[in-house]
C-alpha cells in the first residue's frame, strides 16, 4: 500500500513538472510568433542532441540493475533523467542570463538583471526541491541497495548535468531556454527600443536636414 501510495506521488509529481515546462514552451512559443522575436541561435544543438540517447541509454542500464522491483526500476529508469534535466536547468539559466548582462541602455540592463535573477531563482528553486524529493523518494521505495543505487544515479545524472550543460553552454552566444517567456518578452522589449530608437534617430536626422536649409 506505501509503495503504491508513492509510485502514484512519484508520477504526480513527475507529470506535473512535465506539464509545467511543456506549458511554458508552449506559452514561450505562442509569445515569439506573435511577436516575432528573433532570439540567437543555439550554437551547438548537434552536440546537445546526445543529451537524449545518454539518459536513455543509462536509463535502461538503471533499470536493469534493479530488475527484481518493478518500482525500483521505474525510479532507476528516470533518476539519471531527472538529475541531468535539473542540473541542465540550472546552467542554462546562467548562461542566459549572462547572455542579458551585454545590453545597452539603462532600462534594458535593469530589465536583463530582474530577468537573469529570476531565471537563476526558478532553476535553484527546482534544485533544492528535486534534492529533497529524490532523497525522500529512494529511501522510502526501495530499501537497501537498490535505494542507495538509485540515488546514486540520480547524483550522476547531476553531476553529468552540469559537465554536458557547461559544454554546451560554453563559447556558445545563443539562447538555449529559447522558450523561456521572460526571455521572450526581454527580447521583445529590445527589440521595440531599438526600432524607437532608430525612429528618434531618423526623425532628428530629418528635423536637422529642415533646419540645415533653412539656414541657407
Amino acid at each position: 500500500m506505501v509503495s503504491l501510495f508513492l509510485l502514484l506521488a512519484f508520477l504526480g509529481v513527475n507529470l506535473w513538472l512535465s506539464f509545467t515546462r511543456l506549458m511554458k514552451r508552449v506559452t514561450g512559443k505562442l509569445f515569439r510568433r506573435a511577436l516575432r522575436v528573433d532570439l540567437p541561435e543555439n550554437e551547438k544543438k548537434t552536440l546537445e542532441r546526445l543529451f537524449t540517447p545518454i539518459w536513455i541509454a543509462v536509463g535502461l542500464y538503471g533499470a536493469w540493475k534493479v530488475r527484481w522491483d518493478y518500482l525500483a526500476m521505474l525510479f532507476a529508469f528516470l533518476a539519471f533523467r531527472s538529475g541531468a534535466g535539473v542540473a541542465k536547468l540550472l546552467v542554462y539559466s546562467h548562461h542566459d542570463g549572462k547572455l542579458l548582462e551585454d545590453t545597452e541602455g539603462r532600462v534594458l540592463r535593469s530589465i536583463a538583471k530582474v530577468t537573469r535573477l529570476g531565471l537563476l531563482l526558478e532553476g535553484t528553486f527546482i534544485l533544492a526541491f528535486a534534492l529533497a524529493y529524490k532523497a525522500l523518494s529512494a529511501v522510502s521505495t526501495s530499501k537497501g541497495p537498490a535505494g542507495a543505487f538509485i540515488l546514486k544515479l540520480w547524483f550522476l545524472g547531476l553531476v553529468f548535468g552540469f559537465a554536458f550543460s557547461w559544454l554546451i553552454a560554453r563559447n556558445n552566444r545563443g539562447i538555449l531556454l529559447r522558450d523561456q517567456v521572460a526571455l521572450v518578452l526581454f527580447f521583445a522589449g529590445k527589440k521595440t527600443a531599438k526600432k524607437t530608437g532608430e525612429t528618434v534617430e531618423l526623425v532628428k536626422s530629418k528635423k536637422d536636414s529642415l533646419a540645415s536649409r533653412f539656414k541657407k
